[in-house]
């Protein structure tokens, strides 16, 4: 009997440090919470020397917070460059009045230009253009009115010698897709010799190499009377300040109703002088695939526009010189060329508050 009752009291210290490390995993001694930790488990023992403890920084993790730190400085310098970037583009789109900006936006807008055209070799002409969006959220607020459609960018078409179309066309635009970088858009409507236009827009806008962004836009149509058609343009645009950006813009079409390619391609210096006036300077040149591989124009030239009298009034002067050469058979000629432009321009941006 008393070598059970010792065998027993010998037993109970192991068993009770069993309890310790096999037990509950927050037990109380004393009244002291202690947390059970794995390596009771792992190394079949209860010394507190070997439960873990407060992990404390040291200089072997120094490296690594400066890489994150470094990572971080170099995502804020990229979204700072884009940012600025991107402010600067989209305040020169608008000032100028571009179709795609317009396209794009959520609200009405309208422009009215009084142009004056005078070219040494096709002398004057004078137009009324009017152009406009108007934004229907009472039907949908993905749906929009397009009339004077110009299928294109306007002062890209400026700056090209042999792409200035002046259409009278309206159309419906409906936005499927709407992103910070995407943008899908359908549009269906009539030419201004009623015949139909139908097509489908994709637009791609994305920052690389940290101060360059990089746009891409692909149309495929169909226009009654010239049948099915693409539209590709490739822009890149490289900030220089906060006031000057770079811009190359390249477009290549093809057409059923066209032999071969036409591409169109244009660098230019935009400068923001205030916030009533900007002046672009540019190069441009222009050509075909087919039915020779042919370079039919060059050309260059200065757009300044201002404000005046009233913020929605503006006025144009835009000098330039081209080479032009439309078939192999002629010879390239030079001609000067002034374009003088009124333009009243109306924004309702109280549609997006």
């Amino acid at each position: 009997m008393l070598c059970r009752m010792r065998q027993t009291i010998a037993f109970c210290p192991l068993l009770f440090a069993s309890v310790l490390c096999h037990g509950d995993n927050r037990i109380l001694i004393d009244s002291e919470e202690i947390k059970s930790a794995e390596p009771c488990y792992e190394t079949r023992t209860c010394d507190p020397a070997t439960w873990p403890q407060p992990v404390e920084s040291t200089e072997t993790e120094k490296p690594a917070e400066a890489a994150v730190e470094k990572k971080h400085w170099v995502d804020q310098s990229r979204s700072y460059v884009s940012t600025q970037a991107d402010n600067l583009t989209v305040w020169m789109d608008s000032f100028f009045g571009e179709p795609r900006h317009d396209e794009e936006a959520p609200h009405s807008t309208l422009r009215l230009r009084l142009e004056q055209d005078w070219d040494q070799e096709d002398g004057t002409d004078t137009g009324i253009r009017l152009r406009g969006k108007l934004h229907l959220p009472a039907l949908n607020k993905r749906l929009s009115l397009l009339f004077a459609d110009d299928d294109g960018d306007s002062r890209q078409d400026d700056l090209f010698i042999d792409e200035r179309a002046k259409n009278d066309d309206l159309a419906l635009q409906y936005t499927l897709r709407e992103h910070l970088k995407e943008r899908i858009d359908f549009k269906l409507g009539l030419r201004s010799s009623l015949k139909p236009k139908a097509s489908v827009r994709y637009r791609y806008r994305q920052p690389f190499r940290e101060d360059y962004i990089g746009r891409f836009t692909e149309e495929i149509y169909y226009r009654g009377g010239d049948g099915f058609g693409s539209k590709t343009r490739m822009d890149v645009e490289k900030p220089l300040d906060d006031r000057r950006v770079m811009e190359l813009r390249n477009l290549f079409e093809w057409g059923e109703s066209t032999s071969g390619v036409a591409w169109n391609s244009s660098l230019s210096l935009n400068k923001r002088l205030a916030s009533d006036r900007a002046i672009i300077y540019y190069i441009s040149v222009s050509g075909i695939t087919r039915p020779e591989y042919l370079n039919t124009g060059y050309g260059l030239g200065i757009r300044y526009r201002e404000s005046f009298f009233r913020p929605w009034l503006y006025y144009e002067v835009q000098p330039g010189y081209g080479w032009r050469r439309p078939t192999v058979e002629d010879h390239r000629q030079g001609a000067a060329s002034i374009t003088l432009r009124l333009e009243v321009s109306l924004e309702n941006d109280t549609e997006t508050h």
